[in-house]
């Protein structure tokens, strides 16, 4: 299926840090009309968690964070619209993110080498971006993401 519009996101940069505004300009260009239900931008953490058990593998994807804003309403979507946003990073939002326990000592060592030696284990990869959706019941969503960095 072929999407009614486009989507691009603008921010005058990709690195962030905490307590930070991430102000930019989400803009829509239609193709065709469509009747959407809204138009948001989303600031989202994913974690992608992949665990080895000897020579088995399985991955999922977490959602850490998320905080969407709207930037317009119900209404038939044409033509093409520009729509600024700015979504403050909050101060606390590291923090939020699960963090495997880590054992210290001989214990942690040898727990370390164990599962280096049986391929069993775990490696998480965490990835933020901005997500901006245009919401079309009952049909194919438009939507664009841009990867951020928050450090």
């Amino acid at each position: 299926m072929f999407s009614k519009g486009k989507i691009d996101i603008a921010v005058p940069k990709t690195n962030f840090s905490t307590g930070e505004v991430i102000s930019g300009i989400a803009t829509l260009n239609m193709k065709k009309r469509a009747k959407a239900s809204e138009f948001t931008i989303s600031l989202i953490c994913d974690q992608k968690i992949t665990e080895r058990r000897g020579t088995s593998r399985s991955t999922r994807t977490d959602r850490i964070y998320e905080f969407e804003q709207q930037l317009d309403g119900e209404k038939e979507y044409e033509g093409s619209g520009t729509y600024p946003f700015e979504i403050k990073i909050p101060e606390d939002v590291l923090g939020q993110q699960p963090q495997m326990p880590q054992l210290e000592g001989t214990l942690g060592t040898a727990l370390g080498i164990a599962q280096s030696l049986t391929g069993m284990g775990a490696t998480k990869r965490t990835s933020w971006y901005l997500l901006a959706r245009l919401d079309i019941p009952w049909g194919v969503d438009t939507k664009e993401e841009v990867q951020i960095t928050i450090g």
